[in-house]
């Protein structure tokens, strides 16, 4: 690899094999039965988790529950000295929106200002556990503007967004409403239009969103306990959900819905607007038959359409996969991709019940997943089995926010917003906010570890699109992120990509192992292994201490981290 100081820097290389997920400490696994089964003694409590006795601590919470850490985060964090209390200031922020940015652009069909907003959001906004959680729920209540009308309806993707970044803390049941009578879901899912059966006209009603709320969205394919694992049968076999009867009486519930302000059932003049206000229902077109939901619960004739979606959503919620699926998918995202069962079964109580007697509290499930031991000391007790692999946006915001990146200039001077800067991102790592290639997100949540043996469970999502040209692109982006002399030239001659500023590391630059423990702190939450760190050492000591080389120092030494595979991996 060439730099600009004309440097050379080998990447180290690594192989994953990991064995199985351990238990977790007796007395928790305990802990997280009787909570999740309802048989404790005492109410549900939730965790506390004090708060970092480091800055290595608190850069480990900041990358589960931000988009990264910088300088300001982890000095907040500390002062603070409070996990919990940083959460209760987080939740007090004003939500972040998009689509106020994105209709001043005045063009619903450019896809760059709902890009550029969403990174200035990231970038720049204080409310970060909102939008981290906002990010992880468009992870499983999925749209794509690979549709080609959502393409053309970029107003109503980010109205959708802020839909999700707004109910990040609310109630479960609330936003799975709201998320079902959205017509950016609507139109994705097919729900929109939606008819019932009419056997003359050879229609029956869709049967699209029916499946996905079940499968993707709330329960998944097979029953489970408590604490996630796959109920069985006598046979020992896992028990289904649901099966197709069961999907086609769901569709039928899901029927009658529409646009807002139309003129009628087929009108295509559709407003704007109504492209972002939920959808209502036109009862012509609802089937207003008994249906039989979950477990056997049946609606009776003669319902409308919002009695039958709301008995039909009830039904869903209070079936007893919800939390712990949920808790699942959410503690993947945020944390580990191997949760233990007891993990799982706690976040799962705190689901069932915030210790209030609510159930679908979302505050209380944030809670619960980023205060839980396991979240707090998984690296230490499950060294081998826990963390999980960076999605690419994450890799990405992890070093702009470390190093306090600002929108990259064009030739001119004149500033370009970060959607310019990052418009081919999806091409070069395989993942663009909103754009996954279908309603599995970009990766599924069962994904294993390529090469993994025989019986593996241990699972790595984000490996899916881990493909070698995606690590070899990215890699690439990030060495010209780093090395395209963003701070040494007048902003004319800069680099078209967004510019980090390195000056605080460059002026400490002249002690090799300050820097190296800063780097080491800021960029791997502590965790740089011995060995590269001492490969690292040896190859920035050939840089003089003049202006130059301490700028060759802080960059060869930062890429020769974030290009490691060791960056790759969150513990």
């Amino acid at each position: 690899m060439s730099t600009n100081s004309g440097s050379t820097f080998p990447i180290p290389g690594a192989v994953f094999d990991l064995p199985p997920v351990g238990p977790a400490p007796k007395e928790l696994a305990n802990l997280g039965r009787k909570l999740a089964t309802g048989t404790a003694s005492a109410p549900v409590v939730l965790p506390t988790a004090g708060g970092p006795e480091t800055p290595a601590d608190a850069v480990r919470f900041l990358n589960q529950a931000t988009f990264g850490a910088s300088p300001e985060t982890i000095d907040e964090l500390l002062s603070l000295g409070s996990y919990s209390a940083w959460i209760d200031r987080q939740l007090t922020l004003t939500p972040s929106a998009t689509r106020p940015f994105v209709a001043a652009a005045g063009n619903s069909s450019n896809s760059n200002p709902r890009h550029h907003i969403w990174w200035q959001n990231l970038m720049e906004q204080p409310d970060q556990l909102r939008q981290r959680m906002a990010f992880a729920w468009s992870q499983i209540f999925v749209v794509s503007d690979r549709d080609y009308i959502l393409s053309n309806s970029q107003y109503g993707m980010c109205n959708y967004y802020d839909m999700l970044a707004a109910g990040a803390f609310g109630n479960f049941r609330t936003l799975l409403e709201q998320v079902t009578l959205h017509p950016v879901m609507g139109v994705y899912l097919s729900m929109l239009r939606n008819e019932k059966a009419d056997r003359s006209r050879n229609i029956r009603p869709d049967e699209n969103f029916a499946r996905e709320v079940l499968q993707l969205f709330t329960i998944g394919l097979w029953e489970l306990a408590p604490d996630g694992q796959p109920r069985t049968d006598s046979a020992g076999q896992p028990i289904p959900t649901f099966d197709q009867v069961l999907v086609e009486e769901f569709a039928k519930v899901f029927t009658g819905w529409n646009f807002d302000n139309v003129r009628s059932w087929t009108d295509n003049n559709i407003p704007q607007l109504s492209r972002e206000t939920p959808m209502v229902a036109d009862e012509a077109f609802h089937d207003t038959t008994a249906k039989t939901l979950l477990g056997g619960e049946t609606i009776p004739s003669g319902g409308t359409a919002q009695q039958d979606l709301t008995a039909a959503l009830d039904n869903i919620f209070n079936h007893q996969n919800v939390g712990p699926f949920v808790a699942h998918l959410l503690i993947q995202r945020l944390v580990t991709s191997n949760p233990t069962p007891e993990y799982v079964g706690r976040v799962a109580a705190a689901f069932a019940n915030n210790g209030q007697g609510v159930r679908g509290d979302l505050e209380a499930v944030t809670r619960a997943i980023l205060l839980d031991p396991e979240a707090r000391d998984g690296h230490t007790t499950q060294p081998d089995t826990f963390g999980k692999v960076k999605e690419p946006i994450m890799r990405l915001s992890q070093v702009w926010r470390a190093f306090d990146a600002q929108p990259g200039p064009e030739a001119d001077g004149v500033y370009r917003p970060y959607a310019t800067s990052i418009e081919t991102i999806e091409t070069v790592t395989g993942q663009g906010v909103m754009r996954s290639p279908s309603v599995f997100n970009f990766f599924l949540p069962d994904n294993p570890i390529p090469g993994s043996a025989p019986g593996s469970t241990v699972v790595a999502p984000e490996m899916q699109i881990l493909t070698e040209i995606n690590i070899a692109s990215t890699n690439n982006m990030l060495l010209q992120q780093i090395y395209s002399d963003n701070h040494t030239r007048d902003a004319g001659m800069r680099a078209p990509i967004a510019q980090i500023q390195l000056q605080p590391e460059v002026a400490m630059a002249g002690d090799i192992d300050v820097l190296l423990d800063h780097l080491d702190t800021l960029l791997m939450a502590g965790q740089l292994p011995p060995g590269l760190r001492a490969a690292i050492r040896t190859q920035i000591a050939t840089h003089p201490t003049d202006a130059e080389g301490l700028l060759a120092r802080v960059t060869d030494a930062i890429y020769g981290m974030v290009g490691s595979p060791f960056h790759l991996v969150q513990k």
